[in-house]
């Protein structure tokens, strides 16, 4: 009859062959505190390039390059309200200057992108008022007929008619889908950038 073994026992057999890699760990945990970092300064009023600049160059340029690539293109995103006076086009552009430093064909592009999104929250109201004013003889219409059938009728508008929100939803929706396409696509064409 065999040994019975205990829990101890079988957990060290299991894990004797299994090496540690100081180097993967080092690197994952700068990888970790470079992304903070960078998600600090995109949050906070207070950092500024200086001292992010400081802090990031204490890191390899190998991971400045992973990490801060990671963040950018996470960072990128359909703006539900305009950007006006966001500061995050500026950081996003000031941390692709220090992962990619002098690469100007890269920093153009991610321009190029942030002035996409930026258009979004325009073009979605632009699309909304002109729903509005294409709509509104309808509802006129629709009053009408309920008035004469009823003998009075709700003030109906745009956001109270059901068909004209199902309406304004689809073509909201497809706007939405065309902006978000681009951005993936922006996105994928960053992500070997930064491989």
């Amino acid at each position: 009859m065999g040994r019975i073994k205990s829990a101890w026992e079988i957990a060290l057999e299991k894990t004797e062959s299994i090496e540690v890699d100081a180097n993967k760990i080092r690197h994952n945990a700068n990888i970790d505190a470079i992304r903070r970092k960078a998600g600090a300064y995109l949050l906070s009023e207070e950092d500024t390039e200086e001292n992010t600049k400081s802090e990031l160059m204490k890191y390899s340029q190998e991971d400045l390059k992973e990490a801060l690539g990671q963040k950018i293109i996470n960072s990128l995103s359909l703006p539900q309200t305009e950007m006006g006076e966001s500061k995050k086009p500026q950081r996003l552009s000031f941390l692709l200057s220090i992962a990619l430093p002098g690469n100007t064909e890269v920093a153009n592009f991610l321009s190029d992108v942030l002035n996409h999104m930026a258009q979004y929250p325009k073009h979605r109201d632009q699309m909304m008022e002109q729903l509005k004013s294409q709509f509104e003889p309808m509802l006129r219409d629709k009053e009408e007929r309920m008035r004469a059938q009823y003998g009075e009728a709700p003030h109906l508008t745009f956001e109270n008619d059901k068909e004209c929100r199902e309406m304004a939803n689809k073509y909201l929706e497809r706007l939405q889908d065309q902006y978000q396409k681009t951005l993936d696509d922006a996105k994928e064409q960053l992500k070997e950038v930064f491989k």
